[in-house]
């Protein structure tokens, strides 16, 4: 399986980077040079500098208007590039990673995505975006849900990543972030190499793009890692992937269409009883019914590796706050405009001009 990763804005690009460390195709675009220079393991020839006309390379400031114009304005030379890596062989994912608070990552990334739909349509464009947190203020959160409203009417799916989850870590600021980033990366990195590998029961590339295939619904990748002593119980193990500390996402099981799991560990800890018997709970409480599976026995392996996706979610949590938080703050700061454009009117009606005060000037 094929996957090319777009990193958009200073979030999605530090995400690429990541990606690309572990040998993934990945592109970097930014309207900052600076923020570009700093990557380190993105080839230079694959970062592109958009919207040098409008900011000079200094970025857009949290604006997202700014984005989609600098966006739109280089989108040919964003193509071409995509164009050139993709040559002759198919890309089966685009995953672009992204801010959903930010401004070049909330204005340039649906754009691109509509472009990418057009251009390649038998490709899936999957939104890889970071939550904002709530204490980042009302910009980032109104930033977060218009791109929202704007990347479910395009992409396949939208992965969704709750910036908040930092708050549950001890880390420095840095570190947390950090964190999550290679978080992301170490989950998805963990699903594609399970893809079309040989095993018990094997997800092939299909089973992955019908599940991603969501009608520009959310999803959200568990993650669970155990050693093997460890594990009374495989199923709970399985089951705990999909809990809160296994996704990264406030959303229930019920609330999801699909679901993937893949089970990777030595042969004698997957014992099929406890495997199906998670299955058959799973089955039951997801809304769709709908479960794809891969089992990977290796004995090589010395740790238990449980990877789960659900997709097709239309409702979380996180999501609902901050589209419910945006609407709430979008609508008092247009009314208090209004009301600004009302009383400068009212202040200012009536005055004369210039020349009914001073007539008789020059001429």
């Amino acid at each position: 399986m094929r996957a090319l990763i777009i990193g958009i804005g200073q979030c999605g690009t530090k995400i690429a980077d990541i990606f690309s460390l572990v040998d993934f195709e990945a592109i970097a675009i930014n309207t900052s040079k600076s923020d570009l220079e700093y990557l380190k393991h993105i080839p230079h020839e694959r970062r592109i500098l958009i919207g040098e006309s409008i900011v000079g390379g200094k970025g857009v400031n949290g604006n997202p208007v700014l984005g989609r114009d600098a966006m739109r304005r280089d989108l040919n030379v964003v193509m071409m590039e995509i164009d050139s890596i993709v040559g002759y062989e198919d890309v089966d994912i685009f995953f672009l990673t992204f801010g959903f608070g930010g401004g070049t990552g909330a204005g340039g990334t649906p754009v691109l995505a509509k472009a990418l739909k057009s251009e390649y349509p038998d490709s899936l464009v999957v939104a890889i975006g970071a939550l904002p947190l709530r204490e980042e203020g009302i910009r980032p959160t109104i930033n977060a849900a218009i791109t929202i409203d704007k990347l479910s009417k395009i992409a396949d799916s939208i992965i969704a990543i709750d910036n908040n989850k930092l708050k549950e870590s001890a880390y420095d600021i840095s570190k947390a972030y950090e964190k999550i980033n290679y978080t992301i990366v170490e989950r998805i990195a963990s699903l594609l190499s399970l893809v079309d590998v040989p095993g018990e029961q094997t997800l092939d590339a299909s089973d992955l793009k019908f599940v991603l295939k969501a009608f520009g619904s959310f999803a959200t990748i568990g993650y669970a890692k155990e050693e093997p002593s460890r594990v009374k119980n495989l199923s709970r193990l399985i089951l705990k992937s999909f809990e809160n500390e296994g996704l990264y996402l406030d959303a229930s099981i019920e609330s999801a269409l699909y679901a993937l799991v893949a089970v990777h560990g030595p042969p004698y800890v997957l014992r099929a009883d406890e495997i199906f018997d998670a299955l058959s709970y799973l089955t039951n409480k997801i809304k769709g019914r709908q479960i794809f599976r891969g089992f990977y026995p290796d004995p090589r392996e010395k740790e238990i590796e449980v990877v789960t996706l659900l997709s097709g979610i239309y409702e979380s949590k996180s999501i609902e706050d901050i589209v419910i938080t945006a609407k709430k703050y979008a609508q008092s700061f247009i009314e208090a405009k209004k009301e600004a454009k009302t009383k400068k009117t009212e202040l200012l009606s009536g005055l004369p001009d210039f020349d009914d005060i001073y007539a008789g000037g020059v001429k």
